[in-house]
């Protein structure tokens, strides 16, 4: 009958502890995060929504938008928005924030 080899045995390989670093940086080294702007992200001012459209549609939506140059969220506000008018609806659909007003000021 043959005999098992012995099992590995780690008893002769002691480890040293290793000594905590411990380090120092100068003050200029760290980083601050600079303050927020003033002002509301988009996150912040908006009603986030879900919309499920059949695979066709947003196919043909994105392959529009391409050819208008325009991104396909702003042709799902832009028909939001013009449904709102048809049916009397008077509230404003896209979120308001600073960035938002600072680029229709420079639009208009």
């Amino acid at each position: 009958m043959a005999r098992k080899p012995p099992a590995p045995s780690y008893a002769g390989m002691a480890l040293e502890p290793v000594p905590a670093v411990t380090e120092t940086r100068p003050a200029e080294a760290i980083t601050v995060m600079p303050p927020r702007p003033a002002g509301r992200t988009l996150k912040e001012a908006s009603a986030p929504h879900m919309l499920y459209l059949h695979p066709a549609a947003a196919k043909a939506l994105k392959r529009y938008a391409i050819d208008k140059n325009s991104k396909v969220h702003d042709l799902l506000l832009e028909a939001l928005e013009d449904w709102f008018r048809r049916h009397g609806l008077r509230e404003p659909v896209r979120a308001d924030t600073d960035k938002s007003r600072k680029s229709a000021i420079k639009m208009a």
